[in-house]
């Protein structure tokens, strides 16, 4: 007796439940917590472990509302983030890191503001593409936050090769990894499906996504584009 047997992503779905049935965002809604008021007061860390901890309650309680709360900080934080990971492959046409810095730090205005509204209203497609429950404000959060820890594997690298090599890194160092880029390159890899697993999981029981529709839209084609920038990135 042999049974065909395909790849399946079971393991994505944290409940035991039959993982075909499409997840009802409004039953999700009913036991999800009271969003928090506009303007509320919250301790920035605790702010982030409630994110990172279990990110499905958060997006009900804090991305349900207009102006989530240090929204517009971590709009740049991924803005800065975004414009590091464009710098990285090119670092060798600027002579400081003073310079680096700069064009990272007002760079970061623009970049976070594009990939907030544009990512996020592409994210919001892909979702009513998964037949999902579009929400824009929503998509734009989740896609904040679930992108964070990438961009932040920018910054961070950054950072270590200065603190590391200081100048020698510009003038030497850029066109062959160190081995700090060794080091982050593996972290990013830890971080790629991270991301990608608690998106899959918030578009499947905040949005009310199919399941295998958001197996080709969260999982898939992400896969496949954050493949293709990692080739590029060792080629």
């Amino acid at each position: 007796m042999n049974e065909k047997k395909s790849l399946d992503f079971d393991f994505l779905d944290g409940s035991p439940k039959n993982t075909d049935e499409k997840v009802d965002a409004k039953t999700s809604a009913a036991t999800s917590p009271v969003p928090v008021a506009a303007g509320e007061k919250i301790n920035f860390f605790h702010y982030l472990k409630e994110c990172y901890t279990d990110f499905n309650t958060f997006c009900r309680k804090y991305l349900g509302i207009k102006n989530p709360p240090y929204i517009l900080i971590l709009i740049w934080v991924f803005g800065m983030g975004s414009a590091a990971d464009r710098l990285i492959g090119s670092l060798q046409d600027y002579t400081s890191w003073g310079e680096i810095w700069a064009i990272v730090l007002f760079g970061g205005i623009l970049a976070g503001a594009l990939g907030y509204f544009i990512g996020g209203w592409w994210y919001n497609v892909r979702v009513g593409w998964s037949k999902g429950k579009e929400d824009v404000e929503m998509a734009r959060g989740i896609n904040l936050f679930t992108t964070l820890p990438l961009t932040s594997v920018s910054i961070l690298s950054l950072a270590l090769n200065q603190m590391t090599y200081g100048q020698d890194y510009l003038d030497y160092y850029y066109s062959d990894a160190s081995t700090v880029d060794l080091l982050v390159f593996f972290v990013l890899l830890a971080v790629y499906f991270y991301t990608i697993r608690l998106s899959y999981k918030a578009v499947r029981e905040v949005m009310g996504a199919e399941r295998k529709r958001a197996i080709g839209w969260f999982i898939v084609l992400p896969s496949v584009f954050y493949g293709g920038l990692i080739l590029l990135s060792v080629m």
